[in-house]
């Protein structure tokens, strides 16, 4: 009796094992049918919901739920819909919603209406626009993520910071994660720091309305405070506070790297450090961007690193929309006028001045406007026209 029982329950695994893939059931039909049944695997209800719903693929809705297990535990996905419903409502659009569930796969198993609602009023009642909504929650999930008790707090001393409704509303549409940074740990002790080094009032929010990362920024670091020195700006000075933010918010590796590009163009370091002060702006431009105008400057345009030193807010300039532009129009008027190679002077004067003011006093004002106006208007109209220019290396 024993043998016969033991050798129908063998046969039984063994026909099981055996049955044909197209009799086993196929839990994706049920989930297309109904995702909210509980009797479904609930991990396919999920990642089912987020594939067809918002487009996300297949490895993406692993990670998701590797982020956060409990998600493949659910029983509905009511939560699930009801947080892409309120998003919806308040003007977020299918792929908004998608990025941010996608960082924040936790808000799915939050009440929209009893947890997340509250967080998007506080921002309305702040006075951040319905329209504005979708772009800080975006930009940001961790807002809705936050306790809504903490964001009320980090709001409350962000307008003793800020002093207006207004200027905070500017900052947090430019910044949304201010909202989010400890007062304790990261906002007090970086305003602290700044005020340090003599910001105060309408000047500090204007400060910090021109670039809110320094809002993470506590302390400069020796080598930080050594290419400060260099650059030698006075401190009396009302640039040494824009160079000292430019500083406080760059990589040195990636402010040395500008430095070292000038200097391999034959710029001496006297030269260089002569340059940075007189147009700390170079800073925050790229290494790319840096290495691409001097090639034109010195290479194509044939000028000298003089000549750099002498207007040194050319490398700050768009090649593309300014200095390119200006310096065809020049190449034509010397060519116009028979006087041979063109005058450096001549184009730093055309360069500094507005493009209002070129076209007035350089364009309109010559025998030849009109051929002048058609080589401005095209050069301006095919802005990739510099890139098409034969690079020299300056490494």
């Amino acid at each position: 009796m024993t043998t016969k029982l033991f050798c129908s329950m063998c046969l039984r695994r063994s026909l099981f094992l055996k049955t044909p893939s197209h009799f086993r059931f196929d839990f994706s039909n049920l989930a297309e049918n109904n995702v909210s049944n509980s009797n479904a695997p609930s991990e396919n209800l999920f990642a089912h919901f987020v594939t067809t719903r918002f487009n996300i693929s297949s490895a993406v809705a692993a990670k998701m739920l590797k982020k956060e297990p409990t998600l493949g535990r659910l029983k509905t996905l009511d939560k699930v819909e009801q947080l892409a419903d309120m998003l919806n409502r308040h003007g977020c659009t299918e792929v908004q919603i998608a990025n941010i569930i996608r960082l924040r796969p936790s808000l799915m198993k939050t009440s929209a209406e009893r947890v997340l609602e509250p967080k998007i009023q506080l921002l309305k009642d702040l006075g951040v626009e319905r329209e504005n909504i979708p772009k800080i929650v975006t930009m940001s999930p961790n807002i809705l993520a936050s306790k809504l008790e903490t964001l009320r707090s980090n709001l409350e001393f962000l307008k003793s910071v800020f002093l207006t409704n207004d200027f905070l509303v500017r900052a947090i549409m430019r910044s949304p994660n201010i909202i989010v940074l400890s007062v304790q740990n990261k906002l007090k002790p970086s305003i602290a720091f700044w005020e340090g080094f003599g910001f105060h009032g309408v000047e500090f929010i204007k400060f910090l309305l021109f670039n809110l990362k320094i809002l993470t920024c506590s302390s400069l670091s020796p080598e930080q405070r050594d290419l400060i020195r260099k650059i030698g700006i006075q401190k009396e000075s009302k640039m040494y506070k824009y160079v000292v933010s430019i500083v406080a918010r760059s990589r040195i590796e990636g402010l040395e790297a500008k430095i070292k590009i000038l200097q391999l163009c034959g710029l001496s370091p006297e030269e260089v450090w002569g340059l940075v002060r007189a147009n700390p702006v170079v800073l925050t431009k790229s290494e790319e961007s840096i290495k691409t105008k001097m090639d034109f400057i010195l290479n194509h345009m044939g000028l000298s690193v003089d000549f750099v030193t002498k207007y040194p807010n050319m490398i700050s300039m768009s090649l593309d929309k300014v200095i390119w532009p200006r310096f065809l129009v020049l190449q034509s008027m010397t060519a116009m006028n028979g006087a041979g190679e063109v005058k450096p002077t001549r184009l730093g004067t055309m360069l500094m001045l507005t493009e209002a003011k070129f076209v007035a006093r350089i364009i309109e004002r010559h025998p030849e406007s009109a051929a002048l106006w058609t080589v401005y208007k095209n050069a301006i109209a095919d802005v990739s026209k510099s890139s098409k220019i034969k690079r020299f290396s300056v490494s």
